[in-house]
């Protein structure tokens, strides 16, 4: 179900598969945050336990990811879900439901396009934008794997 026709049903099923996603975003990534990311990715894993915490959730084993992610990647992935989750946010509040914590985690004004100006800095011919963009589809595959793994434990918990 997607959150956005349901988010009421959709809500918590959403925050464990961001919780899954974010944790082994986390954990893979190769080098330190850029600066335009900060803490935002540690701050919004402490919010989504949270909230999952919250909803009742049970936490789920770690994904594991293979290889080291390139940070440029991450923070790709991890400011641009700040982005889709303000559309997120306006839908949930329009269904009259409180927003949990980790949709509350912004980002500073400015802080998206100081990135996509950082990634422009960088050869789109050259090894690093190929790892850059290799290393995001792996990290959208996380979350494609997330939802796989937190749909299959709603299943398993019908009657």
């Amino acid at each position: 179900m997607a959150i956005e026709a349901d988010p009421a049903a959709a809500l918590p099923d959403f925050l464990a598969a961001s919780r899954l996603a974010m944790r082994a975003l986390s954990a893979a990534r190769d080098g330190r945050p850029v600066d335009e990311e900060a803490d935002i990715l540690v701050r919004l894993v402490d919010a989504l336990e949270h909230d999952c915490r919250s909803s009742g959730q049970a936490p789920l084993p770690d994904l594991p990811c293979p290889e080291p992610l390139d940070t440029l990647a991450v923070g790709y992935l991890v400011l641009g879900s700040r982005l889709g989750t303000e559309v997120l946010s306006h839908r949930t509040r329009a269904a009259g439901i409180a927003l949990p914590r980790s949709f509350t985690i912004s980002m500073p004004k400015g802080t998206w396009r100081a990135f996509c100006a950082r990634l422009d800095g960088i050869d789109p011919d050259g090894p690093c934008a190929d790892r850059i963009v290799s290393d995001a589809r792996r990290g959208f595959d996380l979350h494609r794997a997330a939802a796989a793994r937190v749909r299959s434990q709603t299943k398993d918990r019908r009657p």
